[in-house]
């Protein structure tokens, strides 16, 4: 991915992409739709993209892009490709060319202003304040279901440690005694039968929910996840805007090292292995933003990156290197190793217990001594 990080003046960081980068464009008016290949999103097309100045913004992660739209005049072949149609076939026209700026004249200015975050909408509000309402009946909820606590045995995960994070459970009969008005009540439908994280960003508070429906006892995750790719399945997972991190809802004591792995099943089981839940965050879909460590957290020194051992979680750990070392953070890498004893934290250790995560507790430990080195 051609991805260049520019900062403006004002401390914002813009997402510098050609468009080759996007992903499954459609077109929606004046503006392009794409799956957001920032946080590699892959559930809906949160990137959207003005069709006549290349200025994009992504209602997921929240990052702000600038994309070089191809000329019609050479690029019609890309336009016409396959992989650029829209979910209805409709193959998409060639929107007007946008004059190329070099890197370092890229600050905002009355021709050529980033946009804002879009506003949220009303259900999106309402349906965070539902689920902040009922959050502390959901956690009740999953104590209390043997269904959910077999879900979690599956994946190596005591109940007690997801209750102690925070983690809940919509029920049908928590929804239909939900402690809300109808309206929000309505909202929360989609979330029964789902798994409730909390999250937490410099924006607010959000949720994300993972499914359990269609699971059997004994099914592993893996299986799981290819009844639910099926046509007609729910979707695994959903989540608010805002969203945020898995872990981040008390940003001022997180420790000077913190390791940022990537769904929140990774954190429970680095939590269920002894790290201390001020020493992980989860990115959970959403984009691994250095400037919230660096505003909201600023006694963090140095990121541990252990996203998937995929191709996914490669590209962004090589991205986030840079971007984690602009913001002044020193930055080690430790990805699950690549063997086949699974691809992320919470698989490795579901099959292998404490000794899965040893390559993190080297390299943490290896951190420390360096930065106690450089104190001295």
């Amino acid at each position: 991915m051609s991805n260049t990080l520019q900062t403006t003046r004002r401390g914002n960081v813009i997402h510098r992409l050609s468009f080759d980068d996007l992903i499954d464009v459609v077109q929606s008016g004046q503006q392009l739709r794409s799956y957001c290949p920032i946080h590699g999103g892959d559930h809906q097309r949160s990137l959207s993209i003005a069709r006549a100045t290349g200025w994009g913004y992504c209602h997921s992660c929240h990052a702000t892009v600038l994309v070089e739209i191809p000329d019609p005049m050479t690029s019609e072949r890309r336009w016409n490709n396959h992989d650029r149609r829209g979910t209805g076939g409709d193959i998409l026209s060639p929107p007007p060319c946008v004059d190329h700026r070099p890197a370092s004249s890229l600050r905002p200015d009355p021709l050529r202003r980033a946009p804002t975050a879009t506003p949220l909408a009303p259900w999106q509000r309402d349906e965070v304040a539902a689920l902040s309402r009922v959050a502390p009946v959901m956690r009740a909820s999953l104590t209390a279901s043997r269904w959910v606590q077999r879900y979690l045995d599956e994946r190596g995960i005591p109940a007690s440690t997801a209750h102690a994070a925070g983690i809940g459970y919509l029920s049908r009969s928590t929804w239909e005694h939900a402690p809300v008005p109808a309206e929000q009540q309505t909202l929360l439908k989609r979330w029964i039968g789902r798994i409730v994280f909390p999250l937490a960003s410099p924006d607010g508070r959000g949720f994300i929910g993972r499914t359990l429906l269609r699971w059997e006892m004994g099914m592993d995750e893996n299986v799981h996840k290819a009844v639910l790719d099926r046509p007609g399945a729910p979707r695994r997972w959903i989540k608010t805007n805002p969203a945020g991190w898995f872990g981040f809802d008390a940003p001022e004591l997180l420790t000077e090292w913190v390791i940022l792995v990537e769904g929140g099943f990774d954190r429970l089981a680095l939590l269920a292995a002894g790290f201390p839940a001020t020493s992980v965050l989860a990115i959970v879909g959403t984009a691994a933003r250095s400037s919230w460590l660096v505003q909201s957290a600023p006694q963090v020194r140095g990121v541990v990156l252990a996203l998937d051992a995929d191709d996914g979680g490669k590209t962004a750990m090589e991205r986030l290197v840079v971007e984690f070392q602009q913001a002044g953070l020193m930055v080690a890498l430790c990805p699950p190793p690549q063997n086949q004893l699974g691809k992320d934290w919470n698989e490795r250790w579901r099959r292998l217990g404490p000794q899965a995560l040893w390559p993190l507790y080297e390299t943490v430990a290896q951190q420390r001594t360096t930065l106690h080195e450089r104190k001295e």
